[in-house]
């Protein structure tokens, strides 16, 4: 492109045809910009999110009135209490409100009812002689383990099974038997349940976390009736107080391992004795011996790998002692290991030993050890 400049002393303009082209063209584009009969671009308005449309409001109305006209078809109001939340976050937000307000009273009631009818089932179970024969199916089972090396896997299956079973109807009460004992209290149950799945649909929909509105639903309402079921004919308070220790102390350790402990303890409380406590390093040497296990295939109680060839050593590595280990290979259920040591009587012995009082449980792949410690 060639350029030629004008004579010495006149502006200095750019004399190429081209260039001259998009100077014509720029001049153009500004006039019709400034022209009064040049459209105007329109203003754009932010979106506000909790407003809806003329037609989403009507739509939202009429299904309000729907939903009063279904005040006791809680299923039919769910559907109806998805369509409202489907139309915008305005109307979600109204409906989670309606919701979130309705459910605590709800809530509230049903849990006052239901601990009045654990109480009264309880009353009913806990006489003189049931708990005689509480005591009595205790020394039984608690015998089996003085057997020492006499004890057989047929003596625990026929005299320890059927003793747990029975104390299992004694010391614990059903959630069956708490309903059962309150007329219309199974139908309070399935309102909340209906209630929770209808709040929770707004959540989503609003995308709600955690720290703004807590999830409630069957595993909120379930947890509440097993502790209930489980403390309405009473625990000991030093069984309580470990209890409560171990929940703080479970979220330290995987949650496989934290309740394979608790169902160990359920074990030992339904024999009459303390729960252990959990002891979070006991539960490292554990997962670590069954992870050495599973990647060096063997199963022992005696390991290849320098340093930890004992559950003594293993558990100084850690900083804490053991007294006895129980191991186990097949699943990645707790429950399973702990069934499985419950009929081996070596294993037997250690976990219904009075004198352990902490207790590590450590899983890999579906390798278990569990150490014990007093």
């Amino acid at each position: 492109m060639d350029f030629e400049m004008a004579p010495t002393g006149s502006l200095n303009i750019i004399r190429s045809p081209t260039m001259s082209r998009w100077i014509l063209i720029t001049f153009q584009l500004a006039a019709l910009s400034t022209s009064p009969c040049a459209p105007l671009r329109p203003k754009l308005e932010p979106v506000d999110p909790d407003k809806l449309s003329e037609s989403e409001r009507e739509r939202a109305s009429a299904l309000f009135q729907q939903l009063k006209a279904h005040p006791d078809d809680p299923a039919q109001r769910t559907r109806i209490i998805s369509q409202i939340a489907g139309i915008g976050r305005a109307s979600a937000k109204k409906m989670f409100g309606l919701l979130d307000r309705q459910l605590q009273p709800l809530w509230n009631d049903y849990r006052q009812i239901f601990n009045a009818a654990a109480r009264k089932v309880a009353a009913s179970k806990a006489n003189g002689a049931a708990r005689q024969e509480i005591l009595r199916l205790e020394r039984e089972v608690r015998s089996l383990r003085e057997l020492g090396d006499r004890l057989t896997k047929d003596q625990i299956r026929q005299t320890g099974d059927p003793a747990m079973e029975r104390l299992r109807q004694l010391k614990f009460l059903t959630r069956k038997e708490i309903l059962a004992a309150s007329p219309g209290l199974n139908k309070k149950r399935l309102e909340i349940i209906e209630c929770g799945k209808q709040r929770s649909i707004c959540m989503e929909q609003l995308i709600l976390l955690e720290a703004e509105a807590a999830p409630f639903g069957l595993e909120q309402i379930s947890a509440f009736e097993e502790n209930t079921a489980r403390s309405a004919l009473g625990i000991p308070g030093d069984y309580l107080a470990t209890l409560r220790y171990n929940t703080k102390l479970a979220t330290t350790i995987p949650f496989a391992e934290a309740e394979a402990i608790r169902d160990m303890n359920h074990y030992r409380m339904l024999i009459g004795l303390p729960p252990c406590v959990i002891d979070p390093r006991l539960c490292k040497a554990a997962r670590d011996h069954s992870r050495d296990m599973h990647e060096k295939d063997f199963f022992s109680h005696t390991s290849p790998v320098a340093g930890k060839k004992s559950p003594w050593m293993r558990a100084k590595l850690e900083g804490t002692t053991a007294k006895s280990e129980n191991i186990y290979s097949g699943r990645r259920d707790g429950k399973a290991a702990n069934r499985s040591w419950w009929y081996s009587p070596g294993h037997h012995r250690n976990m219904l030993n009075p004198k352990n009082r902490r207790v590590g449980m450590g899983v890999h792949e579906k390798d278990w050890t569990q150490m014990f410690g007093n």
